[in-house]
């Protein structure tokens, strides 16, 4: 049998088997549950009588009991196999740990931003584990599970480190159903539209208007949705015109889904940035994801 190097104990596979059979007390079901023949598991069980120089089982025909010897020398292996299995769960895991990143992630930004560019990051990482969740609200970050979070804030996040990832700007995009033929329209023509209204910024149609040149375009009254998320659904289903920043719709826009009304763009006091905890510094999934943020959101800009 195969014993460990440097030391007077048997294998660990014997120890296994050995701890199979005592608990079925039956070599052909312990063989079952180890994917081994009946066979190689006498073969294993003598070895290791023959290793300890102890009988470990008396044999009736096929009924098996264990030997006063066997007896003790499980009490004893088991709990020994158990804090083995635990020390090596608990290092697998520290290892998973220092190479995946919990994150919280603004709701609009998680579903129109984050995850159609994540495949391009897990492409370039693939070692990393990346858990993402979606959140409305203010977080303290120094208060979370996560190791990270991306939050649309006027400022900069308190207490904790910070990279700004994109300033919120907002253009004019609709359904090509709802537009005329031309591809760009003037304020009055866009006035004219069904127009999605922002709760969060409720003067931004006002603004983008006044921008275009018009202070004087009458808005009507029309459906308010309280997240960029849901405006842009509301959008792409042809609801109306909708403000929203370019870099969610990148793709709409690309396959026809969504078309820009004109060229002017108006800035808004928010932004998106990335916050994490101080204990986070030497994370390498988070340095490599700060790394990939930066570049991308630099290429979305």
């Amino acid at each position: 049998m195969k014993k460990s190097i440097g030391r007077t104990i048997p294998s660990s596979d014997s120890l296994i088997i050995f701890d199979a059979c005592v608990r079925t007390m039956n070599f052909t079901q312990a063989g079952h549950a180890l994917g081994l023949t009946q066979s190689a598991i006498s073969r294993q069980i003598l070895d290791l009588e023959q290793f300890l120089n102890v009988s470990l089982f008396e044999r009736s025909g096929r009924h098996l009991s264990l030997t006063s010897s066997g007896k003790a020398y499980w009490e004893k292996i088991v709990p020994l196999l158990d804090e083995l299995e635990a020390v090596t769960v608990r290092t697998q895991m520290r290892h998973t740990l220092r190479h995946s990143l919990n994150l919280s992630v603004a709701g609009s930004f998680c579903n129109r931003w984050l995850i159609p560019n994540l495949p391009h990051f897990l492409k370039e990482h693939p070692g990393i584990l990346v858990n993402v969740t979606s959140r409305v609200g203010p977080i303290d970050i120094s208060r979370s599970e996560f190791n990270a979070a991306i939050i649309n804030s006027p400022t900069r996040p308190p207490g904790a480190s910070t990279m700004r990832l994109f300033s919120l700007r907002l253009c004019a995009f609709g359904a090509p159903a709802l537009l005329p033929k031309s591809k760009k329209l003037n304020a009055a023509q866009i006035a004219a539209l069904p127009l999605l209204h922002l709760k969060e910024m409720p003067d931004a149609w006002n603004e983008y208007l006044a921008a275009m040149g018009s202070r004087h375009a009458k808005v009507e009254a029309a459906s308010y949705y309280s997240l960029l998320l849901l405006s842009c659904e509301a959008a792409l289903a042809g609801l109306g015109i909708a403000l929203l920043p370019p870099e969610f719709v990148v793709e709409d826009v690309k396959a026809g889904r969504l078309v820009q009304l004109s060229g002017t763009t108006i800035m808004t006091k928010f932004s998106y940035w990335l916050a994490w905890q101080s204990t986070e510094e030497d994370s390498q999934a988070l340095a490599a994801f700060r790394t990939w943020l930066a570049t991308r959101c630099g290429e979305a800009k």
